[in-house]
């Protein structure tokens, strides 16, 4: 009786002892399985909210303020042969195409240095042109000097603290650009931000 009684204590034990193991194992398979969905699908949302922010907005006249680096304005836009400076001198540089079916565009931009260094001319903004939402134009900068009497190269020009410079941001561009009424579009890459202006 002793005998039969200890063998079934025995064997209790060991199912008791067999099972335990199994229970716990698939507990962590469901776990690691349900960390590794969550992990997959987290990061997709916020990718795709930073693409639609992108892209701000600005019209001709409206300050965009970068703190502590510049207050940005665009003050124009001119579609022409010729590119003078606002108030030519005696003396001055002009761009001019010299081809029958191309012409210039030029955009205009104030800017004024808020940061306590002067930066350079050529690294305030890259400007590319887009027409009719698939045909890209890039523009080359230059600024004025001596109140806009002349023109000067952006590489070799800093806008000094708290002072203003006026930068044109020109493309030589086809007559059917020019000329169209196709969307045209100029956006500004501003310290990783793009601002879109909108010519027609």
């Amino acid at each position: 009786m002793k005998f039969v009684t200890g063998i079934l204590v025995a064997a209790t034990f060991i199912t008791l002892a067999a099972c335990s193991p199994k229970q716990s194992a698939t507990t962590n398979d469901t776990k690691q399985a349900t960390t590794t969905v969550t992990t997959s699908t987290a990061p997709a949302e916020p990718v795709e909210q930073k693409q639609e922010d992108t892209v701000t907005p600005i019209k001709k006249g409206e300050t965009v303020t970068l703190q502590d680096y510049a207050d940005i304005k665009v003050t124009g836009h001119k579609i022409s042969k010729k590119i003078e400076p606002s108030k030519p001198g005696s003396f001055y540089t002009l761009y001019e195409s010299k081809e029958a079916d191309s012409t210039y565009f030029a955009l205009i931009v104030k800017v004024k240095n808020l940061s306590a260094e002067g930066i350079k001319a050529d690294k305030i903004a890259e400007v590319n042109l887009k027409y009719d939402n698939k045909y890209d134009y890039d523009t080359f900068s230059t600024i004025e000097e001596r109140g806009g009497e002349d023109f000067t190269y952006t590489n070799i020009t800093e806008v000094a603290p708290l002072k203003t410079g006026t930068l044109y941001y020109l493309a030589e561009i086809p007559n059917e650009v020019a000329k169209n009424n196709k969307p045209l579009k100029a956006e500004l890459k501003i310290q990783d931000k793009v601002y879109e202006y909108t010519i027609r």
